[in-house]
């Protein structure tokens, strides 16, 4: 999962900039936030919020996200992705069109690891851990609730970014 690395290469060149008044906010979007360093703190709730606790349709969220200010990157062809950014610390956030799967991203900061771990055993104390190629942690959620998995995404040259994905049952 690259999608914040589309996301940024996407706006930088200008290619997922259309007319409109979304388009214009993209375009004077900063650099630096498109994945953003968020606290750990802000990082863990707007994960819990929006892909924990919100609606599972995929449009809902998309309209709860417009109302916190987000901005879809908007694509020229339908994808099985929608990603959304807002130009401040909050991170980025990706949406399964089929409402199975929500993620955020943010570049890493120290107390995210401990955050999302600490969020995992208040929320869901049976839960398990996962492995497998590329995921840096994850958690069999049980009881129907799916599954919570991390990625680190690492570029030279650039911050690493983290990635949190709740993939529902």
């Amino acid at each position: 999962m690259r999608f914040p690395l589309i996301i940024a290469a996407c706006l930088a060149l200008g290619a997922c900039v259309e007319p409109g008044a979304e388009g214009y906010e993209l375009a004077n979007m900063r650099p630096s936030n498109i994945v953003p360093k968020s606290s750990p703190a802000r990082l863990v709730a707007i994960f819990e919020d929006i892909c924990l606790d919100g609606p599972t349709d995929a449009n809902a969220t998309a309209g709860r996200l417009r109302t916190m200010d987000y901005v879809e990157v908007p694509s020229r062809q339908p994808r099985a992705i929608r990603s959304f950014v807002v130009d401040d610390s909050r991170p980025a956030i990706m949406l399964g069109s089929d409402g199975r799967s929500c993620a955020v991203a943010a570049r890493s900061r120290t107390g995210q690891t401990e955050r999302l771990r600490s969020l995992i055993a208040r929320r869901y104390p049976g839960a398990t851990a996962l492995g497998g190629a590329g995921i840096e942690q994850g958690w069999s959620l049980g009881g129907g609730n799916g599954a919570v998995l991390v990625r680190r995404v690492v570029r030279p040259g650039y911050p690493s970014e983290l990635i949190v994905i709740h993939q529902r049952s």
